[in-house]
């Protein structure tokens, strides 16, 4: 794992959460189960990241597509359970995807399958999302060969570079709730 990754990503983790009086707190993620939760209020979660112990993998993608992914894919997924968190990347407002519990990773390997499956269907570079942004098209993804972090057109193809790497893409990032 490396560790320049698994520090970024905690880090911003850490920037993001210092803008909450006590925790973040959801009411989409109240009902579902997670080691993240630290109480729940009403309607209310609140929660705190939960770092894997042995970190998690994506192995399973790999395998099932035939594919060796980047190891900043398996970082940024396999390294803590949270929610998904704000943020913003000069003028792109984006949601950071984390894994929320056991079966919200396993559903997100689904994603992963079906999104790299129909990239390598389509011929195009491989690529591994990590956030939404505004536009129903548009997406922040790792380009697998490179590991530079990218705003993906999902209609197009086409790949602009917002960061070399993910660790300098999460240092840029704002965070913002």
């Amino acid at each position: 794992m490396d560790i320049q990754d698994k520090t970024a990503l905690i880090d911003f983790t850490s920037r993001w959460i210092e803008q909450f009086d006590n925790a973040p707190q959801s009411e989409e993620l109240h009902a579902i189960p997670s080691p993240c939760i630290l109480k729940t209020e009403q309607l209310t979660v609140y929660w705190q990241p939960f770092l894997l112990t042995p970190p998690r993998s994506l192995t399973i993608v790999e395998q099932l597509v035939g594919i060796t992914l980047h190891p900043s894919s398996h970082v940024f997924y396999g390294t803590q359970y949270a929610g998904n968190m704000t943020a913003k990347f000069n003028n792109i407002n984006l949601v950071l995807i984390q894994p929320w519990n056991d079966d919200d990773f396993s559903n997100l390997e689904q994603n992963l399958i079906a999104h790299l499956s129909q990239q390598k269907k389509l011929r195009r570079t491989p690529t591994v999302f990590i956030a939404s942004t505004d536009e129903s098209t548009e997406i922040i993804s790792l380009n697998n060969l490179t590991g530079e972090v990218v705003k993906e057109d999902l209609i197009t193809g086409e790949l602009t570079v917002l960061g070399d790497d993910l660790p300098q893409f999460l240092q840029q990032l704002v965070a913002n709730c």
